[in-house]
């Protein structure tokens, strides 16, 4: 274990070897979470003596899963010895815990459950809202907002600090505000929301399936059981290990302490810095709340990562800057460019500007089309963009990737591997790769089989654990020599060289008229960290919520008017008093549109 030791820094040396039974790893951006956690790991097993079947490590998507398996690989290479745990997400977990459950006759489903989309009860049941909601007419926009109250409140409410396991836990005269982008805030009413809970219960009973959030409430109850499954279970998993931990909800945290025996050792890493999945029921308080949950038994140790591996020194300061908190420092200094901020009125001129850096940065440095990457906040009919971007670059001539996966290809994946169990009953992995092989099939199918092997996955039985995380967080190979284009929300655990943000600005990011801040502050703080050498951020200075650009502006950055192509194209155009009256025009018409979109929104949330 010496070798991986020798080459971590003191921080990550002392987060590696902590003892305590309860560890926090507080790891900000670039500060090399995967390498510190795969480290542990292996220093569990080689230093601790535990055998990696007792180990469980938790991941909160597929990509970062991937990613610690990669590291774990590179540093069982390096030392001649040691061996992968079981990796899983909180979703495949949880199929994994009812499957077991199922044997031993504790679940409320049946052998060869499916998983289904929340929204797929619906086309189960088309009855499945009638007389639900009655007060609103857009019966479509009924069934998403009843799905996604459905989820919130199974996921946990970050102000109750619970999540509800069955109808009965909600008071008939309680109601719920959900928001939409479309209509504002929607009002459900807990009555509608107890007989929609009720129907979905029949329809999982009849057809033996369940949602992803159905999946962790039914692993949760059958652990509180606290009968075979339970013990077995809790006595395999000696050590748990979390990923991501900031992005857990509060019924996955449920499930982590659930888990747990008096005897389990926890070592959760995560930064609430990065907590951008509030949507999905996580919230940043859940770091802190870790530490008072296991110091009532027994101390946490507490170790904080914050030398950044990743960024030249003018990026974390600008992120430093942007966060108000010196949460990350360079790990050797890095002189590099500083960030750009480019002012500039559109969507469309902010696309112009990007395609022309890229053909610069292509003819006039190292980098390749591959070492770029382009980060939007959101892409829709009113502010598309993701679109305007794709234009640009297609005008160009330059390679794009979205990283892009339909359902469709996703549920041709599936029913391949479900063919592969059908077809190849409880037969060794390995020899079903090298019978696919002959047959020529899809290398897809090949290489996902490949890694659940790499996972433990033994028979053809261990593929339905981790078929659930297919369509949970697909992973996708990056194409050669391409320009990536994603959310800032895809981006989460990755960097580039070369990062471009757009687009800052009121109802824009901030995203919508009524924006979580704190969640939109921390989004653009993940934006930024993503970039190692070059960081462009595109906007303009937003009036009626906080300005994003006039944050960033606060910093050290080259700041860049860009009004007009032909301005950039000829060096001529507006002068600065010109320039300064188009500003306030656009801030004028922007600050009125989004005061009457408030108005608007805030009489709809009357009724």
């Amino acid at each position: 274990m010496e070798k991986n030791l020798f080459s971590l820094n003191p921080e990550q040396q002392l987060a590696v070897t902590s003892t305590s039974r309860f560890t926090q790893i507080i790891a900000g951006p670039g500060t090399g979470k995967t390498t510190t956690l795969a480290a542990k790991i292996l220093y569990t097993q080689t230093e601790l003596g535990v055998d990696t079947d007792n180990i469980l490590g938790i991941s909160f998507s597929r990509s970062a899963k991937s990613q610690l398996l990669n590291k774990l690989e590179e540093f069982t290479t390096i030392l001649g010895y040691g061996g992968k745990p079981n990796i899983l997400t909180f979703h495949s977990l949880a199929h994994k815990l009812i499957k077991n459950a199922i044997h031993y006759n504790e679940s409320r489903f049946r052998e060869n459950f499916s998983r289904i989309d929340t929204e797929e009860f619906i086309q189960l049941d088309p009855g499945l809202t009638k007389d639900l909601c009655t007060e609103y007419n857009d019966r479509e926009l009924v069934n998403n907002v009843l799905s996604h109250a459905y989820n919130l409140v199974r996921q946990g409410s970050k102000s109750d600090k619970r999540a509800l396991s069955h109808w009965n836990e909600m008071m008939q005269d309680d109601y719920f505000h959900i928001k939409t982008y479309s209509h504002g805030r929607i009002r459900i009413l807990a009555k509608d929301l107890i007989k929609f809970w009720q129907r979905i219960y029949k329809i999982e009973k009849i057809k033996n399936v369940t949602d992803y959030q159905g999946l962790i409430t039914e692993a949760n109850r059958i652990l509180s059981l606290k009968q075979v499954t339970y013990k077995k279970m809790t006595t395999l998993f000696e050590h748990i290990f979390v990923d991501e931990y900031q992005d857990t909800s509060l019924a996955q945290e449920e499930l982590l302490f659930n888990l747990k025996n008096e005897r389990t050792s926890i070592t959760v890493v995560g930064d609430k810095n990065q907590t951008i999945y509030t949507f999905n029921g996580s919230n940043s308080e859940n770091m802190d709340r870790f530490i008072e949950t296991c110091n009532k038994i027994s101390p946490t140790n507490i170790v904080q990562l914050k030398k950044n591996y990743r960024s030249t020194n003018e990026i974390v300061k600008l992120s430093n800057d942007f966060i108000k908190e010196d949460k990350i420092v360079v790990s050797e200094e890095r002189i590099g460019y500083k960030p750009v901020a480019v002012e500039t009125h559109s969507i469309e001129l902010s696309a112009y500007y990007i395609a022309e850096t890229i053909n610069n940065l292509i003819k006039d440095t190292n980098f390749s089309y591959s070492d770029i990457c382009i980060l939007y906040r959101k892409n829709s009919e009113y502010s598309p963009q993701a679109n305007k971007v794709i234009e640009q670059l297609k005008e160009n001539g330059i390679p794009f990737n979205e990283n892009k996966i339909s359902n469709e290809q996703n549920q041709i994946l599936i029913d391949m591997v479900l063919k592969v169990r059908e077809d190849y009953e409880d037969e060794p992995l390995n020899e079903v790769i090298s019978t696919l092989e002959k047959q020529g099939v899809s290398l897809e199918l090949i290489q996902f089989i490949t890694d659940c092997v790499k996972q433990g996955a033994y028979d053809t039985d261990d593929l339905i654990d981790f078929l659930v995380e297919i369509a949970e967080s697909p992973s996708l190979g990056t194409q050669e020599q391409s320009v990536m284009v994603k959310t800032v929300h895809d981006a989460k655990g990755q960097e580039f060289p070369v990062v471009f943000v757009l687009y800052l600005g009121d109802g824009e990011f901030p995203h919508s008229s009524q924006p979580d801040l704190d969640e939109e502050k921390r989004l653009l703080y993940v934006a930024l960290t993503r970039a190692k050498n070059e960081l462009y951020i595109l906007g303009q200075r937003g009036i009626v919520f906080e300005s994003f650009l006039d944050k960033c502006l606060a910093s050290e950055v080259n700041h860049i008017f860009f009004h007009s192509k032909i301005e950039e194209e000829k060096n001529e155009g507006f002068n600065a008093l010109d320039k300064e009256i188009i500003d306030e025009t656009t801030r004028q018409l922007k600050s009125d549109e989004l005061a009457r979109q408030k108005e608007l929104r805030d009489l709809m949330n009357l009724f």
